[in-house]
């Protein structure tokens, strides 16, 4: 019961987070929005990746549910719609994750990763995202061409480069300024 519960909490955990990447996204960088469905800078891009690495498969349950709730409740979708876009959206990241850790045979620990190696990551999260979604815009007849796609993977990289550096130095601050170890 208390596995349970306690997977209950993560996936509401990472749900609730979600949505606030995606108050600050919408309220703060709507300057950056291109359409319904694309920004220029995403950072809840970025949030999914780290929920996905924290957490695995409960992340992105925790995400796609939040996802599903905010466009079920605010776009004008059919519910099965929201329901595969809900899942594409939770599992590109996890697969991007899966292909770089295989790729470059990775074990994550954000302080000891290197810059370049953060980009390759922000960019196979990317890349992935912009696929699925273009994925479902074509399933759904919306406009799914190369400018679409350029685009997404541009918004998505850099909001989950940004997450994803933003998370490395808050990581080495508090590794930096934490207790020190004595001989």
């Amino acid at each position: 019961m208390t596995a349970i519960i306690q997977n209950l909490a993560i996936i509401t955990g990472t749900g609730v987070l979600w949505f606030f990447m995606d108050y600050l996204n919408r309220e703060y960088l709507s300057v950056f929005k291109i359409s319904d469905f694309i920004y220029l800078i995403y950072l809840p891009a970025g949030y999914r990746l780290v929920a996905v690495i924290t957490f695995g498969w409960l992340g992105a349950i925790g995400v796609g549910l939040a996802y599903a709730i905010r466009i079920y409740f605010f776009r004008d979708l059919l519910l099965i719609d929201v329901a595969i876009l809900a899942t594409l959206y939770a599992l590109a990241p996890l697969v991007a994750y899966k292909t770089w850790e295989k790729i470059f045979n990775i074990t994550p620990n954000l302080a000891n990763i290197s810059v370049l190696n953060l980009f390759w990551l922000s960019c196979f999260s990317a890349i992935f995202n912009a696929i699925f979604r273009i994925i479902f815009f074509i399933y759904a007849s919306l406009p799914s061409g190369i400018e679409e796609l350029i685009t997404l993977i541009a918004g998505n990289l850099a909001g989950t480069f940004i997450v994803l550096y933003a998370l490395k130095i808050v990581t080495q601050l508090f590794f930096a300024l934490g207790p020190k170890k004595s001989l």
